[in-house]
């Protein structure tokens, strides 16, 4: 086993998706070092290598054997692709695997499984979950939890694209939280509900399931949105992206016009803001869609990247996550087939709008 100043040599298979990955290894250098791309040998897979002056594995039994860590950005077999049997192979192999999500639960305990047998790690990437707005979201909804504050209700938002993530959110929100569906809505439009309780506490969902075959991972309406109802008020995540909302409940007494006039002095609550912007830089929620996958989107992977390291030093917190891993897959695919197949529109096609004028609609009569 590596100790914890070496080097992880990484390859990543896949040339799509997966050059998100080689940008992030280059950013957690020295941890981790680009020692290769595994592709069919494709144009852009070759370009790939040229551009990261990376050498280009066409089979993964050309790779060598101090390889230490392979990002499979390839589809699982739960979608129709190669990425379960390309992990299997590696961690036989005794090489650690993190594969893009999403992982149906059967293959992720033969991964875990093999992972163990082999003295390797493996886990799931997510980025989504590591994104700052929704670590902000879950950092202040632990937060209410440690002052005894718990949600009466919950309204969320996904889509099918993003669902994955969604669920290993949700159970962060209410930890151990087991989901009992209560009843499921018909498909209206581009979205269909369900209403649920998670630990007791309702919980509606509404789900975007229409995609467009020829472009499955586009043209979703939402990725997360989750708004959390308190005692006290409600926690508001409006998208993955944020921003991150705290609405205290309104509560004016009427007592306060007792003297038949504004008072001159309200108590103490009515001081405090009544709305909470909770996201610090909201510039950085405002930033192009470019800067968004390249910055945020990095950025999370290299988190990811940092935990698989971590976890090869820890072997008690790897069982922990696997177990929590499987849970959350199970609910997965139990959802996903609660709301049943994809709604699938061929037509559906990227039309960016001129909404340019967009903020001027939006200034009020005397804020020009």
């Amino acid at each position: 086993m590596k100790n914890k100043t070496e080097t992880f040599k990484t390859v990543v298979c896949g040339t799509a998706f997966g050059i998100f990955y080689i940008e992030a290894i280059k950013r957690a250098f020295p941890d981790f070092e680009l020692a290769g791309i595994v592709a069919n040998g494709s144009e852009r897979s070759i370009k790939c290598a040229q551009n990261y002056n990376t050498r280009l594995y066409r089979s993964t039994e050309d790779i060598p054997d101090d390889i230490d860590l392979a990002c499979v950005a390839v589809r699982s077999s739960s979608l129709g692709g190669a990425g379960t049997d390309l992990s299997v192979g590696f961690l036989k192999r005794g090489i650690s695997v993190i594969l893009e999500q999403p992982v149906h639960q059967n293959d992720l305990q033969l991964c875990f499984k093999t992972a163990q047998k082999n003295g390797c790690r493996f886990m799931v990437g997510d980025l989504y979950l590591n994104m700052p707005e929704v670590r902000r979201f879950l950092n202040v909804c632990e937060y209410m939890r440690s002052i005894g504050q718990y949600p009466e209700y919950i309204t969320a938002k996904s889509s099918v694209q993003a669902f994955y993530p969604f669920v290993d959110i949700l159970g962060k929100i209410i930890p151990d939280g087991e989901v009992e569906v209560k009843s499921v809505g018909e498909q209206f439009g581009s979205f269909k509900e369900i209403m649920c309780g998670i630990g007791g506490v309702p919980l509606s969902i509404q789900y975007n399931n229409k995609m467009n075959p020829k472009d499955p991972d586009n043209h979703m309406q939402v990725l997360h949105s989750f708004c959390c109802y308190y005692p006290t008020g409600r926690l508001e995540l409006v998208d993955t992206r944020g921003p991150l909302i705290w609405y205290p409940r309104m509560n004016m007494p009427w007592s306060v016009l007792d003297e038949g006039r504004l008072p001159d002095v309200y108590p103490k609550h009515m001081y405090d803001a009544s709305v909470q912007i909770l996201t610090r830089d909201l510039s950085s929620i405002a930033k192009p869609y470019y800067k968004y996958a390249e910055d945020s989107w990095v950025d999370s992977i290299t988190r990811d990247l940092m935990e698989i390291r971590s976890l090869t030093f820890d072997r008690r917190r790897f069982i922990m996550k696997s177990q929590q891993e499987q849970k959350s897959s199970k609910l997965w695919n139990e959802l996903s087939q609660i709301f049943g197949f994809a709604a699938l529109d061929s037509s559906l096609k990227p039309e960016p709008a001129d909404l340019s004028g967009i903020f001027d609609a939006s200034i009020l009569r005397g804020e020009e």
